[in-house]
């Protein structure tokens, strides 16, 4: 028999029939429960119907693959194979009540079954696809690869150029502050530098195949499209230590520069209009194309941290940062060598951390976000700038944002975390499941404790409040040992009400 032959058949994937069936039974509890039944039915009389409802949903399915893995299908794809397999199904449960004199059963039942379990089945994909397409956080350093440091780079003498004309020509364009800060850095009359009033990516890309020694944007980031290509071709241009200078309008000056221009309460409604419009449509899947034919991507809303994160993710460090008439400037000194050209990154509003669990196995914790887009890049330099504050978290940290402070204070964040414990891969008591780069900063002693337990949603931090890292490794070499001694049960239920009093009555945050 040929292979056409057998192409109604395939291994179905068990979890996701166990899954279908824990539906139906949702379903049919659901609908019995919100429509009456009539005085001549009872539920005991569906029980036998019921059965056969479930018996051709799952052979429909089946026969329209929705059993069948594949791992990259859509969630498109998978709405429109439910949307067939309820309509089929439906259609077939409907051939008794158009051919039937007498019925005991209410056809509104039938048809609550398959809109009940279109919806539970489409709100289960749509979790199921949140939680797919989690971004993860990767450590920096293993986000690209780098070329060799001694990768030949030509360098010749760029074309003469009148020094007072160029001199001029920033002052105008920047204003003298900008220049003394430019000056302070790089000369900027050298005839080996880039300094360009467009900062287009073509612009820069089609320069000579050769070396500057530093590359200078006086065109706003705001007003340009494609920031990381146009980084990384920079970043391809400058040799080592080699700096790269740009400006931008943060969010925060832009909102402060309208609401100090218009009058109470009209002015919260136009920022709120430029935010949705400069800010959230861009990033809109939908819309994004739109908004760019339309303006050209000219005066979109950047946050600090984007521009900066963006930076060092295109392989360069922070030196400092000067705001100016408006604007800040940014010095960056490129430290590391790119082999390609790096787009942008797409940011959702759930990710996926890489932790170690029981045993030292790497478990996805899930989170919601609460920082702005390539946050992760700039814990060094958060440190660098702000250090630690009480409890181990950085002072004034800005990568998080308005929405993500909020989330943090009544711990929303967290929520996904629940995803974990259903898995069984954490517990409601117990330690943080940690990076493996701040799992390394612990004592030898607490590294063996802590991969001897599952982690927790709710640390013994939050018992304790420890203050410095050491005192959050004291308060979790405590709490381990006293699972080793008394029990993880008896621990656990010990540290919940003490983490419960502290949440409720000292207002703990989430970490």
């Amino acid at each position: 028999m040929s292979k056409k032959s057998f192409k109604f058949f395939y291994i179905p994937s068990i979890s996701a029939m166990i899954i279908d069936i824990v539906l139906l039974l949702m379903t049919m509890f659901l609908v019995v429960a919100v429509i009456p039944l009539s005085y001549k039915s009872n539920f005991k009389q569906y029980i036998d119907i019921n059965y056969v409802y479930a018996i051709f949903w799952i052979m429909i399915s089946y026969l329209l693959k929705r059993y069948q893995f594949v791992s990259n299908t859509s969630y498109a794809h998978n709405i429109k194979r439910l949307f067939w397999t309820s309509a089929v199904v439906q259609s077939i449960m409907t051939v008794p009540f158009l051919f039937a004199t007498t019925n005991n059963y209410s056809f509104l039942v039938f048809v609550g079954y398959s809109l009940a379990m279109f919806s539970l089945t489409s709100i289960y994909y749509i979790i199921q696809f949140t939680i797919n397409s989690a971004i993860e956080y990767k450590d920096v350093n293993e986000e690209h690869k780098t070329a060799n440091d001694d990768k030949d780079l030509i360098t010749e003498k760029t074309n003469i150029v009148n020094n007072d004309i160029l001199t001029d020509s920033i002052i105008e364009y920047s204003g003298e502050k900008a220049y003394t800060l430019i000056s302070e850095y790089i000369n900027p009359q050298s005839k080996n530098n880039l300094i360009s009033f467009s900062a287009n990516y073509f612009d820069i890309k089609s320069q000579p195949d050769r070396t500057y020694s530093s590359i200078i944007f006086l065109n706003k980031l705001n007003n340009i499209r494609g920031i990381n290509r146009l980084f990384s071709v920079s970043n391809q241009k400058i040799p080592m230590n080699g700096n790269l200078i740009c400006c931008f309008e943060s969010l925060n000056t832009r909102k402060k520069n309208i609401l100090n221009k218009y009058p109470w309460a009209l002015n919260y409604s136009i920022y709120f209009f430029d935010y949705v419009f400069r800010r959230v449509i861009p990033k809109i899947l939908v819309t994004k194309t739109l908004y760019f034919n339309l303006t050209k991507g000219k005066d979109r809303i950047l946050s600090k941290t984007e521009v900066l994160g963006r930076l060092v993710y295109c392989g360069f460090d922070i030196i400092t940062e000067k705001k100016i008439n408006g604007l800040t400037y940014v010095i960056a000194s490129k430290n590391k060598n790119l082999d390609a050209i790096l787009e942008d990154k797409h940011y959702g509003s759930l990710l996926r951390l890489k932790r170690l669990g029981k045993n030292g196995k790497l478990i996805n914790v899930y989170k919601f976000r609460t920082m702005y887009s390539y946050a992760e890049y700039l814990q060094s330099y958060i440190y660098k700038i702000n250090s630690l504050q009480k409890g181990g978290k950085f002072k004034r940290d800005f990568r998080i944002n308005t929405m993500g402070r909020f989330m943090r204070k009544y711990w929303i964040d967290e929520l996904p975390m629940l995803i974990n414990l259903l898995r069984g891969e954490m517990k409601i008591v117990g330690v943080r499941p940690l990076s493996q780069q701040y799992f390394s900063l612990y004592s030898g002693e607490l590294q063996k404790l802590r991969i001897k337990y599952k982690p927790g949603l709710l640390p013994p931090f939050y018992a304790d409040l420890p203050e410095t890292l050491d005192e959050i490794q004291e308060s979790e070499l405590k709490y381990l040992k006293n699972c080793q001694q008394k029990g993880t049960f008896v621990t656990d239920m010990k540290y919940f009400f003490l983490i419960f009093r502290n949440i409720v009555f000292k207002k703990a945050k989430s970490a």
